[in-house]
């Protein structure tokens, strides 16, 4: 009974601790949430299948090396194996187990996909692997309209401003966002009767006595016609400047190892950039 009791403990602290992360690195709630949208709009170029091919099953345990309660769990669900059997096994034997029924078809690939959630791949993957692969999957040079809904809902993330204790704050500014885009490409993008609001709410700004920032541009162009009508090519800038502020993505400083706590994000826009826009 008492080592029952203790293996609870220990499991829930492993958990503890990923949730700790989660809710602390900017760049993992980012991930979760992308991915959660990702399997959502079942998109062409990000299927299970092909994901199987990039992370298998042995790469996707080996993300677990220290949650042996979830490569536990993982096994049980997709195999049946007992649950106190399916937690002490090696992973070798865990991911055998687990190929064997989803080559038989006793599992689909799909449910192999979901055995872990979005939230527990972005604490415990890689996170330049996962963005990384999501750069170079996205079809940036032909997106669909389905596509393009996933850049407005990126791009809107980004820009969300959330509570951070006293603070108000978002992962990138609308000036960082702004700036992020080519001015020429802005400028023969955007169709000229919202450049002429643009312009309009400028002067009236100015009349009044007050500044035009990049929020207020933003707020008269809106991310969704910026998507619309800048070739998403032309937007990958934004994506770059991203992993300026959330260097892990780029495999920057911060960057865990499988399994290992990652240090606390911290914030790279410029002081005087966050209080102008």
């Amino acid at each position: 009974m008492s080592d029952t009791i203790h293996l609870h403990e220990t499991d829930a602290q492993l958990e503890a601790r990923a949730q700790e992360r989660l809710g602390k690195q900017r760049e993992l709630t980012l991930l979760a949430a992308l991915i959660g949208q990702l399997r959502e709009r079942n998109l062409p170029w990000w299927t299970p299948a092909s994901l199987r091919e990039v992370w298998p099953t042995a790469v996707r345990l080996a993300w677990l090396e220290k949650r042996p309660d979830l490569r536990g769990r993982v096994t049980t669900d997709l195999t049946g194996l007992a649950r106190g059997a399916a937690r002490e096994s090696d992973r070798a034997f865990q991911a055998m187990l687990v190929d064997r029924v989803v080559q038989s078809g006793d599992v689909t690939i799909d449910r192999w996909d979901r055995a872990l959630s979005p939230e527990e791949i972005a604490v415990h993957a890689p996170s330049a692997s996962l963005w990384t692969e999501f750069r170079n999957r996205f079809p940036w040079d032909n997106p669909t309209a389905q596509d393009k809904e996933l850049l407005v809902w990126l791009i809107g993330d980004l820009l969300e401003e959330r509570k951070d204790g006293t603070r108000t704050t978002s992962v990138m500014t609308p000036l960082y966002v702004r700036s992020a885009i080519d001015v020429r490409v802005w400028q023969e993008s955007i169709p000229l009767e919202i450049r002429v609001q643009v312009d309009g709410r400028r002067l009236r700004k100015e009349l009044e006595g007050k500044g035009f920032t990049c929020r207020d541009e933003l707020a008269v162009v809106k991310v969704e016609r910026v998507v619309e009508h800048i070739p998403a090519v032309h937007l990958k800038g934004i994506l770059d400047a991203l992993e300026r502020v959330l260097p892990a993505l780029a495999g920057g400083a911060g960057e865990p190892s499988a399994g290992e706590e990652e240090p606390e994000h911290t914030e790279t826009i410029p002081r005087d950039e966050q209080g102008a826009n």
